[in-house]
């Protein structure tokens, strides 16, 4: 199937300025806000934790609005939303009003980022889904690369408040016109997800058939033959609902690595004995790393199943932590487990989108990736203070085996799911 290039395009750069303009805002300017505003740095974190904790708590409403009323609808009112809540940002000079500014931010992300451009795409491409999400996410992978240097430019130039009303003006005249235009606004499904919904001996694997756009609306994007053929999951009935929870496991634990390596990195690396500058040096590699690891993946895809890839992927995590915890303060071997784990989360961001279509399907897939999300989006707002306690109780090394550890249970997990699929596709 012809991808909608256009489509693809469009939503890989409202990633690409979303992500760059929200989520990597307290890196650059936290610390400057927090000086300016007269707020300590646990205020200005810790409001954006609160963020986190808000797009876990409301995912899979959002995700079942997207099912129900289509992916332009709620990606267009969340632009609305970040627009808004940058604004409330910059205009911000009382921590209440800092922690409100990143509520409405963390309600209007979830609203706009990964899980429902992937929502989408897949209402556009149908089975060919998996590469679409693959490209979007090459694009996500740029955001810190983007919007590191250029909000410290800003910042330097302007300061932080101009800074991020800047960012709220590039989500109005890119992000909103893009979203309006490309995010399609087909029901992935009206379908229940939940066995609970379903009428007895019924199960929810179809997609109920949509009229196909008129072709003249400057938003149809699908080909004129038709909605794209649905993909039906693998995993129905309680097999579906354990695999579900299993799959929010293992978001989770990875969602919790991700996050305390995310947050204290460079500690970590100082804590192995490696110099400030040479810490610094190292952990840009990861960026690289990602949008590498995404970029082999998708020319990799004729070879290696979605299942596969996640396999790979939640290897490559407890790898990476080995490769660190025997390294020392060796930078080459640093090196290559810096590489590693950019290879991990790279490919696990793609794996988030894929996985879910294989072994759930097309039905409710909006809804689908909101519980799944959920849980990981609530680890990793609360991952990186509880990782402070436990870098000053165990040390760097005892830090590393505990991530260790709870790497090697989301890998676990995924082979389990990999098993259940198997045992499904032979019967």
């Amino acid at each position: 199937m012809k991808l909608p290039g256009g489509a693809v395009t469009a939503l890989g750069i409202t990633q690409l300025v979303g992500w760059g303009t929200t989520f990597y805002i307290p890196a650059v300017l936290g610390h400057t806000m927090a000086a300016d505003a007269g707020w300590s740095t646990s205020e200005v974190f810790g409001a954006f934790s609160c963020s986190l904790l808000v797009a876990g708590a409301v995912s899979k409403r959002i995700g079942h609005a997207i099912d129900l009323r289509g992916a332009r609808a709620v990606m267009s009112t969340g632009s609305i939303g970040v627009v808004l809540g940058l604004l409330m940002l910059a205009s911000a000079s009382h921590w209440i009003q800092l922690f409100l500014a990143w509520t409405l931010l963390g309600v209007a992300s979830r609203a706009t980022q990964y899980d429902a451009a992937f929502a989408a795409i897949a209402a556009l491409t149908g089975a060919g889904a998996r590469r679409a999400i693959s490209m979007i996410t090459l694009w996500g992978g740029l955001a810190s690369s983007v919007f590191w240097p250029l909000g410290h430019l800003l910042d330097e130039t302007l300061g932080w408040r101009w800074t991020v009303a800047i960012y709220a003006l590039v989500n109005l005249v890119i992000c909103l016109p893009l979203h309006l235009r490309f995010a399609s606004a087909r029901r992935t499904s009206a379908v229940p997800t939940d066995p609970r919904e379903e009428r007895p001996g019924t199960q929810s694997t179809a997609v109920p058939p949509t009229p196909a756009p008129n072709p003249a609306s400057p938003a149809a994007a699908t080909p004129a033959s038709g909605p794209p053929a649905a993909v039906q999951g693998a995993l129905h009935g309680p097999e579906r609902e354990r695999a579900l929870l299993v799959f929010a496991v293992v978001l989770s634990a990875f969602s919790f690595v991700f996050s305390c390596v995310a947050a204290h990195m460079i500690t970590l690396l100082q804590g192995l004995g490696l110099a400030a500058a040479t810490a610094v040096g190292l952990s840009s590699i990861m960026g690289i790393a990602q949008v590498g690891a995404r970029f082999l993946e998708m020319t990799a895809q004729r070879w290696f199943a979605p299942m596969s890839i996640g396999v790979i992927a939640l290897a490559l995590l407890p790898v990476s932590l080995t490769v660190m915890l025997a390294a020392g303060a060796a930078p080459t071997a640093i090196a290559a487990a810096c590489v590693i784990y950019g290879a991990a989360i790279g490919l696990v961001t793609v794996v988030r989108g894929a996985v879910p279509l294989v072994l759930f399907g097309h039905a409710g897939y909006a809804t689908t990736l909101g519980r799944i999300a959920a849980p990981g989006l609530a680890t990793a707002a609360l991952a990186p203070l509880l990782f402070d306690w436990i870098l000053g109780t165990l040390g760097a090394h005892g830090a590393l085996v505990l991530l260790l550890a709870i790497a090697l249970t989301s890998l676990a997990g995924m082979l389990w799911l990999a098993r259940q699929q198997v045992g499904a596709s032979s019967t």
